[in-house]
């Protein structure tokens, strides 16, 4: 405690050397302190931490006087009893004691008082702090009348209240900032002022505090700026909301209630532009416009990515557009079956699968146009290349090709030809042509799969078209290999087959 709050008292003394005295009390005479220690007292009265040690500078009543009114009283009637109410070296030792514990007791509390004085607990927490001192009061009194084993209980008693404000501290201006904020969000500025100003009577340097108590003086804007957003939103008139909530947030960026207002409203917003969607979606769907109906359902759909309503819409546009798409190319492709272009035909089959492979036309159509494909290659091939049939088995292969080609029910115009022409074909490659062979009589000759012919002048062989080879042979002169082909219908210039350079 400060000396403010105690007044400070002179202990009686139990001085355990005074003698015994007669039947009456002797009086207690106090003994005057020195002008210089009056001066003293004076001067540590002055600072809170001197309290400490001035006991130490206060003596106790001396008890000189008394002992020399006991002395001569014993000199004038000697032999008288000792006094009844002579205190015993004990009953002072004890006493002594207590005084001390009281006086230890008292140095605990000023050091907590102190430390308190100094954080402001007189402001921050009147009604404690009044308890504490009260029970250092009642320590006081009980010590001037040298009750100090009551006056210790007293003193420890403010001690502990005392220790118990100062260890609440941080819990204390925790709950002023909690109070604080809390009032903040409700925009409940008397009582945000309120405890923000507990807040920094704890801890002056506070800066959540100080932002707080910033925060407050901008209540009653920002509850102009909502009032304002709330009432243009009610109209209908989002926009002018969206601007007094933004005024709000500009007074305070952190205010939770105007962030929370602009969200609402701008998923309020959406909403809205998202029924627009989906009506302009669903209207579209209804009259067949299935690409507007698309193109509504996707932007309702980058408005509210889950929205379910636009998805099922979806999907039923792209059902529909699915299916109108498969009766295009079904469409497609019979009529390109019906003009025997197998591989247009093929293409779209394939394109009608990749959309619903389990689609029976479009499977039926790919087998047939791949089987009629096939076929018409080869047919084009037997045509086009009729040297590579100049062996019996190429022979009764295209025959068999031919006989197959002429099984088909519905052969269409191009196959009928292509089947003329491949019989023409193989009637041509199955009549022989004369081919003359010319030499110098020294040559001997042989043509590949006809056999050797000798030495000759001239000769004529009948073969059937097809590529063919001639050989020459003749001791001292190189080999000589002559190709050549024989075509259907057409009589081939003499082939000369002789060895004229010399080894």
């Amino acid at each position: 405690m400060g000396h403010d709050e105690f007044e400070r008292i002179q202990p009686a003394s139990l001085d355990i050397s005074s003698p015994a005295a007669s039947t009456t009390p002797p009086a207690r005479v106090a003994a005057q302190p020195s002008p210089v220690a009056l001066l003293l007292v004076a001067l540590l009265l002055v600072a809170a931490a001197v309290v400490f040690v001035l006991p130490e500078f206060v003596g106790e009543p001396s008890a000189a006087p008394a002992e020399s009114a006991a002395a001569a009283n014993a000199a004038a009637g000697s032999g008288a009893a000792a006094p009844a109410n002579a205190v015993s070296p004990w009953e002072k030792a004890q006493a002594e004691r207590e005084r001390g514990a009281a006086k230890t007791a008292l140095d605990a509390l000023l050091a907590l008082q102190f430390e308190l004085q100094e954080r402001g607990a007189e402001n921050w927490a009147p009604t404690e702090y009044a308890e504490a001192i009260a029970s250092a009061h009642a320590g006081d009194e009980a010590y001037r009348t040298e009750r100090f084993k009551e006056a210790e209980q007293h003193y420890l008693g403010g001690r502990d209240r005392m220790q118990t404000l100062l260890e609440g501290i941080d819990a204390r201006l925790q709950a002023a900032l909690a109070t604080g904020d809390a009032a903040l969000a409700a925009a409940d500025e008397p009582a945000a002022t309120a405890a923000f100003n507990s807040a920094l009577a704890i801890d002056a340097a506070n800066q959540h505090a100080q932002s707080g108590l910033q925060r407050a003086a901008n209540i009653a804007p920002l509850n102009a700026a909502m009032a304002s957003g709330a009432s243009a939103e009610a109209a209908g008139d989002f926009d002018a909301a969206a601007v007094s909530y933004r005024q709000a947030l500009a007074i305070d960026n952190t205010f939770a209630p105007a962030q929370q207002a602009l969200t609402a409203l701008q998923a309020r917003r959406t909403q809205d532009q998202y029924g627009a969607r989906l009506s302009g979606g669903y209207a579209a769907l209804a009259s067949g416009k299935l690409a507007p109906a698309r193109t509504e359902f996707q932007a309702a759909l980058k408005l509210k990515p889950g929205g379910a309503e636009a998805r099922e819409g979806l999907q039923q546009v792209e059902f529909q557009l699915s299916q109108q798409r498969i009766g295009e190319l079904l469409a497609r492709g019979d009529k390109a079956s019906q003009s025997e272009q197998w591989q247009a035909a093929l293409e779209a089959y394939v394109a009608a699968l990749a959309i619903d492979a389990s689609l029976g036309p479009a499977r039926e159509g790919k087998q047939v146009a791949e089987t009629r494909l096939a076929l018409d290659g080869a047919l084009q091939r037997m045509v086009a290349e009729p040297e590579r049939l100049n062996s019996p088995a190429a022979l009764d292969a295209s025959q068999k090709l031919l006989d197959s080609a002429a099984a088909i029910a519905v052969p269409g115009p191009r196959l009928l030809a292509q089947i003329d022409a491949g019989r023409k074909l193989l009637a041509e490659l199955r009549t022989s042509v004369a081919v003359r062979l010319v030499s110098d009589n020294k040559t001997e000759v042989t043509v590949f799969r006809v056999g050797s012919l000798g030495s000759f002048d001239a000769t004529t062989l009948d073969l059937l078209p097809g590529k063919y080879i001639a050989v020459g042979q003749r001791n001292g002169y190189r080999d000589v290999r002559i190709e050549f082909v024989v075509r259907a219908g057409l009589a081939p210039a003499p082939v000369s087959v002789q060895c004229s350079q010399k080894i």
